[in-house]
């Protein structure tokens, strides 16, 4: 099988995440106490919805100046027909749609730039419930409001596309059902084909299997894949993940090796796992690593939550498989 390199920027820790995040925030203590700042009289509510998170956020007039601190969130507003006046800080290559080029930069979901936000005179600010439920405090008191997402599953990103069509007042039945045909379609077209694989998190000094609970294991499963470490136990604070057992990843005998690279160079992370497996024998006596069926998966449908783009990183992963079996 063809070797599959792509060489991006990822934070897959935030999404994954998108992208897979490690806590379940929706048991915080600061649930509804940190969404709304200042008690709103019920008739002054234009709009009530619950985040990500579990949070209500209410609105006493439509939001309108928009900030969205991720990619997918940022995707999805525009593919609503929304459209916002701040977004996270990155390479303009990577940036979709293009009309969001002219958004103001206000940093990350790690690495927020309060004085910039304040700047814009947001109405809300939409970020990710991993990483930005302790800032939320911070968030509202310039005066905006804030809204949680994120997803560990493509069922999630449905979710997500929902809170998302109420904030604008719009319809996410397209973009949804969009979803669903793409699953559909590659579940007739991967019948009775069943493809043993193991997903791996790569980052220097250390990897980890993902679980079906994660939004990459998830996807590898729609696709048509059968997850190797599905049974393994994900670890403390990381649960979507689980640490590599090399002997029942052997007995299993994966056909395909998937790898997601985070953080520090990663062409040389990937040089460095591939050496691993080459000279490890326990590694070399599988399936995989025997055919060279090693594919080094796009950061920018699978280091983060890739939103509206999971369609195509369905299509990735099941043309993928589907090159195991020729």
């Amino acid at each position: 099988m063809k070797k599959i390199i792509f060489i991006s920027i990822i934070s897959l820790l935030l999404v994954l995440v998108t992208a897979c995040g490690p806590k379940d925030v929706t048991s915080s203590n600061t649930t509804n106490e940190t969404s709304n700042k200042q008690k709103v009289a019920k008739e002054d509510v234009v709009l009530s919805l619950t985040d990500m998170a579990g949070r209500t956020v209410q609105f006493t007039k439509k939001p309108e100046r928009i900030i969205t601190l991720t990619n997918s969130d940022m995707g999805i507003v525009y593919a609503l027909g929304g459209s916002v006046v701040g977004r996270q800080t990155m390479d303009a290559s990577g940036v979709e749609p293009s009309a969001a080029l002219k958004a103001t930069e206000v940093g990350n979901t790690h690495d927020l730039n309060l004085e910039k936000i304040a700047s814009l005179t947001p109405d809300v600010i939409v970020a990710s419930s991993e990483q930005n439920l302790k800032d939320v405090p911070a968030l509202e008191s310039i005066g905006a409001q804030v809204v949680l997402t994120g997803a560990n599953s493509i069922a999630d990103i449905k979710k997500q596309e929902a809170i998302l069509a109420q904030l604008l007042g719009k319809d996410a039945t397209k973009l949804q059902q969009e979803i669903d045909t793409k699953v559909a379609d590659i579940k007739q077209e991967q019948k009775g084909k069943a493809v043993r694989a193991l997903l791996i998190l790569g980052a220097p000094g250390s990897n980890y299997a993902a679980l079906p609970n994660s939004l990459s294991g998830d996807i590898l499963e729609k696709a048509g894949g059968v997850n190797v470490a599905k049974d393994f136990k994900g670890v403390e604070n990381f649960p979507q993940y689980a640490s590599l057992n090399i002997e029942r990843i052997v007995q299993a005998d994966p056909e395909v090796i998937f790898l997601m690279i985070h953080g520090g160079d990663e062409k040389e992370t990937e040089i460095a796992f591939q050496k691993e497996l080459k000279q490890n024998d326990a590694w070399n006596s599988t399936t995989a690593v025997k055919n060279n069926n090693i594919v080094v998966l796009p950061a920018d449908l699978f280091g983060t939550n890739p939103g509206i783009r999971i369609t195509k990183a369905l299509d990735f992963m099941a043309n993928e498989l589907n090159q195991v079996q020729k």
